[in-house]
């Protein structure tokens, strides 16, 4: 999914070694960082940096909160993409094609699964089983719709809703209404070429609903919040942007109409990543509650293209930024635990890569996000992600890791409490 670069000041001033043969980034004013090469050690995220980062020492136990994992379904083929690609693409051909940058550069990353296609229910089963038995409780499935053309929606229709033990797990859809680039590879974020633009209107936000309300909505295994079921919108700027303020709020409030009238309560929307300056105006457009999906984006700052960040430091920085966001918020906002950052499969030498991480390490960081929500009425922790190879962050096995990421998951929210 493309992203724009969230909180770029703060990553700048702690991003690291630049990957050799990287496009020049931005002058920063950085902290000494680790040398791959020269063996200096890479900052680790262990108890001390922990208890810093939440600002005292953790609690014996706290709230379970309810956990939702973003699933990227982009892995099984769709006729949109065999379209501009061929018979049977789907995007593990773009990591089947990276490689390593750096010495010691884990890429690209080997499902330990093998290429599936997840819109089988086969394997859409045995995927509900390990979010299910590892502690997850709903995926938020990126959703893709461009004036009516939809495309990976296959993995939700044909694989999730077709399989026989989807009741072990919660479902709802993110509308991941930006332009869709070709970054299969690009040379970087911006000279990508959209290959399907977004525009928004009132029409086809009726559209959308409807179709939501007809295929979703209603299925009991939607994930709802207090009266009504969840849907989230990716980028609220592009959104306003396109309908004004009066015509977004409109347009919001028309959805709601529907998903009223259709017997299934008042519709939750949430403001999922970009809504910058948008944080005052959430409860007139009728924002239920905010996310922000992925901290980590290096990639889309110029500041920060091309650099190594040490997890240590993205974990603690993503910490605080929890806390700042929260400060601004005028709805729940929930707290997002990233598992890495490294697109170079799509981008190449340009990308921002988050080196050092290990299940350990981000085990601690949803401890924080566990300690952030317990004193929220609704305590929700959102995951990123389940499955973006080729942005590398995922909690499914890969042959470097093993199940580790989804251990890390189950031992931070089954426990009772901590050691």
């Amino acid at each position: 999914m493309q992203r724009r670069q969230f909180l770029s000041r703060s990553l700048a001033g702690i991003a690291g070694a630049s990957i050799p043969g990287a496009t020049p980034a931005a002058t920063t004013d950085s902290i000494v960082t680790p040398k791959l090469n020269t063996g200096e050690p890479i900052p680790y995220f262990g108890e001390p940096e922990l208890n810093k980062a939440i600002g005292a020492e953790e609690p014996g136990s706290t709230k379970r909160p309810f956990v939702v994992a973003y699933n990227f379904p982009s892995w099984h083929s769709t006729p949109v993409m065999e379209k501009w690609f061929g018979k049977g693409w789907t995007e593990f051909q773009t990591l089947r094609d990276s490689h390593p940058l750096f010495v010691g550069h884990q890429m690209p990353r080997q499902p330990l699964w093998g290429f599936f296609n997840e819109a089988d229910p086969a394997w859409a089963e045995r995927e509900i089983d390990a979010a299910s038995t590892h502690g997850i409780d709903a995926w938020m499935i990126d959703w893709y719709w461009h004036n009516g053309i939809q495309l990976y929606h296959e993995q939700l229709e044909r694989g999730f809703l077709k399989s026989s033990n989807r009741s072990k797990l919660k479902f709802a859809v993110m509308w991941a209404n930006h332009h869709w680039k070709n970054v299969y590879p690009a040379s970087s974020p911006d000279n990508a070429a959209v290959l399907l633009p977004q525009e928004h209107s009132l029409e086809d936000c009726d559209r959308v609903a409807d179709y939501c309300v007809r295929n979703y909505f209603a299925d009991e295994s939607y994930w709802r919040l207090g009266n009504g079921p969840v849907f989230g919108i990716f980028d609220l700027n592009m959104f306003v942007k396109s309908l004004t303020m009066d015509g977004a709020k409109r347009a919001i409030e028309n959805m709601r109409n529907r998903v009223r009238k259709a017997g299934l309560g008042d519709l939750h929307v949430q403001a999922s990543h970009v809504y910058d300056g948008l944080i005052p105006k959430f409860k007139d457009l009728g924002i239920g509650s905010a996310t922000q999906y992925h901290t980590y984006g290096l990639s889309y700052s110029a500041a920060t293209a091309g650099k190594l960040l040490p997890f240590s430091d993205a974990a603690a920085n993503t910490i605080g930024s929890w806390r700042e966001l929260e400060k601004q918020m005028t709805v729940p906002f929930f707290p997002d635990c990233p598992v890495g950052w490294d697109d170079s499969p799509r981008f190449g030498t340009y990308s921002g890569v988050v080196i050092g991480r290990s299940p350990d390490q981000y085990e601690r960081l949803l401890r924080a996000a566990r300690i952030f929500v317990t004193k929220q009425d609704q305590a929700i922790v959102y995951l990123s992600a389940w499955n973006e190879w080729t942005e590398d962050h995922v909690l499914l096995p890969d042959l470097a890791h093993g199940y580790g990421y989804l251990e890390a998951v189950r031992r931070a929210f089954r426990m009772k409490q901590y050691p």
